[in-house]
C-alpha cells in the first residue's frame, strides 16, 4: 500500500501564482533598470547639449559685441587718416563715451609717439617698444591683458594701422584700450541668462575672467586639451555629478576676429539644473507596477477560471478510487476540461454497468441453495472475472452427479 505523503504537493494554482509572480517581478525590475539607463544616457546627453548650445549662444553675443568694437576701431582709423589735429582729438574724446567698453583711445605716429589721446591723457609718451604698437603697423593685431597703473584697471588692446587716404601709406598705428571689466560683466550677464559658466585664459594659462561663484581650478583633463589645441567641438569631461562638466570651446572667438591667444572653457554646474531622474524613476516605478500588477491579476483569473472545474474532475476522479461513482459535471471551461468530463462520465457508465452485473450474477437463487434450500453454491474464486464466459461450470459436490 502506497504511504501517503506528509507534505503534498501544492496546487497548480500555486504553482502558477508563484511562478508568474516571480516572472512579472523579474519582468517589472529589467524594465526599470532599462528606462533608469536610458534615463540616465538621456539626461547626460541632454546636458552636454546644454553645454555646447550655450557655449555657442554666449561665444555669439560676445562676438557680436566684440566685432562692433572692432568696427568701430577701423571706421575710426579711416576718418582720422586726413583730420586735423583737434578733429583727431574730438574722436579720440567720443571713443570712450560711446559705450564704456573702451577706457582709453590713442594714436601714434612713425615714430612712436602718442600724437593724441582721450582727454588728452598720454599725448607725447613714447610707445614704440609696446607689442600693440609694432604689431599694429604690420597688420590689425589684438594685444595681451595687462593691468594700467594711470587707470587701475586691466585692458586688452586692439590695434590697427592708419593709412593715407590716397597713397594708402601707414601714416601711425590707432589703439583702444578695451575694459576687461566689461568683458568680465557681459559674460556675467550671458551666464545669469543661459546658465553656463565661461573661464577665460591666456596663453600661459593665467585666469582672465570666472564667471563661477567660486574660483577654482580647472581640471587638468580639460586644461591638458585646451593646449593640444584640439578643434574638435563637443569634447566633454563629465567628473562628477557636483562638480561639473567642462567643455573646451576653440572656436569661442570668431574667425573674423584676429587671434586674441585666449583659452575658453564652458562650465555647466550640475547644482543648477533641476534633476528630473527621481520623478522619473517614481513615475517609471509606479507604470510598471500597475502594468504588472494589472497582467498578474488577470492572468490568475483566468487561470482560476481554467483550473477550478479540472481541480473538481480531479476530485471526481479521486472519489472513484475510493468506489464513489458519482457523474462529474460536464465543463465548458477549456476543450481539456471537457475531454476529461466526457472520458470520467464514460468510465463512470462502465464501472456501474460492470458493478450491476457482478451484483445481479453474486444474487444466490433456490436452485442453488438460496433462501429456503440447503444446496451449495459456487465458492467466489470459482466465479469468472466476465459474466458472459461461456466455459464456465460449476464446480461439483458429493452431493451431485
Amino acid at each position: 500500500m502506497r504511504r501517503a505523503q506528509k507534505n503534498p504537493s501544492p496546487r497548480a494554482i500555486t504553482w502558477i501564482a508563484t511562478a508568474l509572480l516571480l516572472s512579472v517581478l523579474c519582468a517589472a525590475l529589467f524594465v526599470a533598470f532599462i528606462v533608469t539607463q536610458r534615463s540616465t544616457l538621456a539626461q547626460q546627453h541632454l546636458r552636454h547639449d546644454v553645454v555646447l548650445r550655450g557655449a555657442d549662444a554666449v561665444a555669439l553675443s560676445f562676438n557680436t559685441a566684440l566685432k562692433r568694437e572692432w568696427g568701430s576701431l577701423h571706421a575710426v582709423a579711416g576718418n582720422i587718416s586726413n583730420a586735423s589735429k583737434s578733429e583727431t582729438n574730438d574722436f579720440m574724446d567720443a571713443v570712450p563715451q560711446a559705450g564704456g567698453q573702451v577706457a582709453w583711445a590713442g594714436v601714434a605716429d612713425l615714430d612712436g609717439r602718442i600724437l593724441s589721446g582721450s582727454g588728452r591723457a598720454r599725448e607725447g609718451e613714447d610707445v614704440s617698444q609696446r607689442r600693440w604698437y609694432r604689431e599694429g603697423l604690420r597688420h590689425p593685431s589684438v594685444g595681451n591683458v595687462y593691468a594700467s597703473n594711470s587707470l587701475q584697471q586691466s585692458l586688452l588692446n586692439l590695434s590697427t594701422p592708419v593709412r593715407d587716404k590716397d597713397s594708402g601709406e601707414v601714416t601711425g598705428v590707432l589703439v583702444y584700450s578695451l575694459r576687461m571689466d566689461w568683458v568680465e560683466n557681459f559674460l556675467t550677464l550671458a551666464r545669469e541668462q543661459l546658465k553656463i559658466d565661461v573661464v577665460v585664459q591666456n596663453r600661459e594659462g593665467e585666469t582672465l575672467v570666472d564667471t563661477r561663484d567660486v574660483a577654482r581650478s580647472l581640471p587638468e583633463a580639460a586644461v591638458a586639451q585646451a593646449r593640444l589645441g584640439r578643434d574638435l567641438a563637443g569634447n566633454f569631461y563629465l567628473l562628477d555629478q557636483t562638480d561639473g562638466i567642462y567643455a573646451f570651446s576653440p572656436n569661442f572667438i570668431s574667425d573674423d576676429l584676429p587671434d586674441f591667444g585666449w583659452r575658453v572653457f564652458a562650465v555647466l554646474d550640475s547644482s543648477s539644473l533641476i534633476n528630473v531622474m527621481p520623478q522619473l524613476l517614481r513615475t517609471s516605478v509606479l507604470a510598471v507596477s500597475l502594468a504588472a500588477g494589472f497582467v498578474l491579476i488577470v492572468t490568475l483569473i483566468a487561470a482560476r477560471i481554467v483550473l477550478r472545474p479540472i481541480e473538481d474532475l480531479v476530485g471526481t476522479a479521486a472519489a472513484m478510487a475510493e468506489g464513489e461513482f458519482s457523474y462529474p459535471r460536464e465543463s465548458r471551461s477549456s476543450r481539456e476540461a471537457i475531454t476529461l468530463s466526457q472520458a470520467l462520465t464514460r468510465i463512470q457508465g462502465t464501472l456501474a454497468l460492470l458493478q450491476k452485473r457482478k451484483a445481479g450474477r453474486d444474487t444466490p437463487s433456490l436452485r442453488d441453495g438460496g433462501e429456503g434450500g440447503d444446496g451449495p453454491r459456487p465458492n467466489e474464486g470459482d466465479a469468472p472475472d466476465h459474466p458472459q464466459d461461456a466455459t464456465w461450470q460449476p464446480r461439483q459436490t458429493s452431493g451431485q452427479k
